[in-house]
């Protein structure tokens, strides 16, 4: 069972409003989660269907259905709901968990060092994510690639678009729920006010955490 967290911080964040986050987590957040318990159940139920030899009804004049079709199946269905649910609900814990800092990325000096490295400096980074993050129809994210052992910037347009073997440092949510109350249509002052309200001790923690990983 996945169960909510609470948001990590209890300010009014610069630019993003007590009523977006109340919105955003205790509604649209807290959904994720409902929805993925719901499909955890029936997945639970039609696995051990599956296990003891029942296949389920709805087949065609009555008979069993097949368990497993790549058209269309309760399980196919259930399947890219528990991907969907599940990426939202850890997407948005990364969002939200990296929130409530001043935005002062030397309280990270060795992922600052790493992000120099890779972008020429930070205020590049933030220039280059930004853009990227414009280009997005859902998330922007700098993650920790295991493969390459390199920082790298990846977006999704949708809750599983994903690059296995990454871990997410940097994940901001570009859905207009995140910032039409605040700001209207108007992102890239969204973007400004992210970085303003980064935890750069959180992101340090995280980064050193995953690249310690190894596959």
């Amino acid at each position: 069972m996945y169960s909510i967290k609470p948001l990590p911080f209890d300010k009014e964040l610069d630019g993003i409003s007590k009523k977006t986050n109340d919105i955003h987590h205790s509604k649209l957040y807290k959904g994720y989660v409902d929805k993925a318990n719901e499909v955890g159940e029936e997945l639970g139920k039609l696995r051990n269907e599956i296990v003891a030899g029942n296949p389920p009804a709805g087949g065609p004049g009555g008979l069993p259905a097949q368990a497993g079709n790549t058209t269309y199946s309760k399980l196919r269905a259930l399947k890219l709901g528990e991907t969907f649910a599940v990426n939202g609900i850890y997407l948005h814990e990364w969002f939200f968990g990296a929130l409530g800092g001043n935005g002062d990325s030397e309280k990270a000096p060795e992922l600052s060092v790493a992000i120099s490295e890779k972008f020429g400096s930070v205020d590049n980074f933030i220039k280059y994510f930004s853009e990227c993050a414009m280009a997005a129809r859902g998330w922007a994210v700098l993650a920790w690639d295991l493969h390459e052992k390199k920082l790298k910037q990846y977006n999704g347009d949708t809750h599983d678009h994903a690059v296995w073997g990454c871990i997410p440092i940097i994940v901001l949510d570009v859905y207009e729920h995140a910032y039409f109350i605040d700001h209207g249509s108007d992102r890239k002052t969204y973007l400004a006010v992210f970085f303003k309200n980064l935890n750069w001790e959180v992101l340090e923690l995280a980064f050193n955490k995953a690249r310690a990983l190894d596959i």
